[in-house]
């Protein structure tokens, strides 16, 4: 099975094709992606633009994810939130990841971090996975989420009352989150609007003190197993590619 059919599933597999641009300061990397990117039958490249172009000159009014490449310790946070609050799905492909540097960019509202050293047909079903709303991390930087998770105490008592303080909807959100579900596959099953899930998992991350929607999820599996009750199945959203 494809890496494609394994993130959208075969009835999905076929859906249009992503309109993508790809930012790159480098322009022989710019111009390589761009021309790889663009052989893909599922994606429509709206160009290449450099990132420290004014971003009044990027086509953004056609644009469905944008690719940004990051060099390392480059402080990409402040572009990925204006690209954000355009409405713009953020891929960021890069090299010097740390776990505040990940935290930094979900926070600021990255869709997904891939190791720069991918290859590029993953990162086309990385692309198409972002647009359909999911969240994609390379298994090296998820694991930099299991690393300290795995160092840290177990969860105490207090962790499961910590999630007494979530609404039942907000755990049915959680729930579903954990299991794998995009916002928008968690709206359909739960019968409310994207916007309705986005605003529970809000909510979320605040009562769980959680820095961004893969640290809470994280939070709700390992605090669901202090009493042996049994945890969701492991999220795959964030979706791994390699």
């Amino acid at each position: 099975m494809s890496l494609e059919r394994d993130l959208f599933g075969a009835e999905h597999a076929e859906d249009g094709p992503a309109r993508v641009l790809v930012a790159d300061h480098d322009p022989i990397s710019r111009h390589v992606l761009t021309r790889v990117l663009g052989a893909s039958p599922h994606l429509e490249v709206v160009g290449g633009v450099n990132q420290q172009q004014p971003l009044r000159q990027w086509p953004l009014d056609l644009v469905d994810v944008a690719v940004l490449a990051v060099a390392p310790r480059e402080d990409a946070a402040g572009l990925i939130r204006q690209l954000d609050l355009r409405k713009v799905r953020v891929l960021v492909v890069g090299t010097g990841w740390t776990r505040r540097r990940l935290d930094a960019f979900f926070a600021a509202g990255a869709t997904g971090c891939l190791v720069k050293n991918i290859k590029v047909a993953k990162v086309a079903a990385a692309i198409r996975a972002v647009a359909s709303g999911h969240t994609v991390l390379s298994p090296e930087l998820r694991a930099l989420y299991a690393r300290q998770t795995a160092a840290a105490p177990a969860p105490a008592a207090g962790s499961r009352n910590l999630l007494h303080t979530l609404t039942s909807r907000e755990q049915e959100v959680m729930r579903n989150l954990a299991e794998g579900m995009s916002t928008a596959e968690t709206a359909v099953r739960l019968r409310v609007s994207p916007a309705t899930v986005k605003s529970h998992v809000s909510h979320t991350l605040t009562k769980l003190g959680a820095r961004n929607r893969l640290e809470a999820v994280l939070l709700f599996q390992r605090s669901w197993n202090v009493e042996g009750d049994p945890a969701p199945a492991a999220p795959c959203h964030p979706a791994e590619v390699a």
